[in-house]
């Protein structure tokens, strides 16, 4: 053991159907449920409110639009009603900009952790330091906000679109994000081609002992140092 590089922590964050999916429920949790590794599932809130009794066992992350980013109240509401859904909600998809203010309602409501694509130039400074290696941030106490890894490798590979896969950095934290379901008319279902790719990739690299992947609401709890430690020594005992 001495020596061994500390492994990479993954996210895998897929983007579930945004549209409503009523009569079609049983299909999407059939194709989400089994995979070889943690994925979270980022869902609108017209999906959760479909899916929100038949979740058991999946690790959801509301997916809020740019509209509600904006909007203390409109946040305020999405969130509640995201919480009367799934009390146990503790994580989102931020997909517009978020002032400081609305980042404290997002605390308000119990969330812990939040997908952003950068970070905004608006903050009040890190209040926590983060792990080194781990693109995140805490704007305000209580909120973690964690950016999106490019999937695509540097140098010329990157740029021709080869790949696809980010290369891990021991000790780092990787968060990819990328369409997880395919629906086809007839309401079948099924795991996109990519989110299939990525689950692979991170069971190989799990089994190899270079990564763990855990799910994003499990962020908040490794950042804090005490569980990340226990996760990498079990990694590495398991290799």
């Amino acid at each position: 053991m001495m020596g061994r590089k500390q492994p990479a922590t993954v996210v895998l964050c897929a983007t579930a159907p945004r549209q409503a999916i009523t009569g079609r429920s049983r299909p999407w949790l059939d194709a989400v449920r089994g995979v070889a590794v943690p994925v979270t599932w980022a869902v609108g809130i017209d999906t959760l409110a479909d899916v929100a009794g038949q979740v058991h066992g999946l690790d959801l992350a509301l997916d809020i639009p740019p509209a509600a980013c904006g909007s203390r109240s409109r946040l305020r509401e999405l969130l509640l009603r995201g919480r009367d859904l799934m009390p146990d909600l503790a994580a989102v998809v931020l997909r517009g900009p978020t002032p400081a203010a609305n980042r404290g309602v997002l605390v308000e409501e119990g969330i812990g952790v939040a997908v952003v694509a950068a970070f905004e130039e608006e903050s009040r400074g890190n209040r926590r330091p983060a792990p080194k290696g781990w693109n995140c941030r805490n704007p305000v106490w209580g909120l973690w906000e964690v950016v999106v890894t490019s999937a695509r490798p540097a140098g010329l590979a990157g740029w021709l679109g080869l790949g696809g896969m980010p290369r891990l950095v021991p000790g780092g934290l990787h968060v990819l994000r990328t369409d997880g379901v395919s629906a086809g008319n007839n309401g079948a279902a099924s795991l996109a081609p990519r989110l299939e790719r990525w689950i692979s990739w991170a069971g190989q690299r799990r089994f190899g002992g270079t990564a763990t992947v855990v799910p994003l609401s499990a962020l908040p709890r490794l950042i804090s140092g005490g569980d990340r430690e226990a996760v990498g020594r079990s990694v590495l005992r398991a290799a």
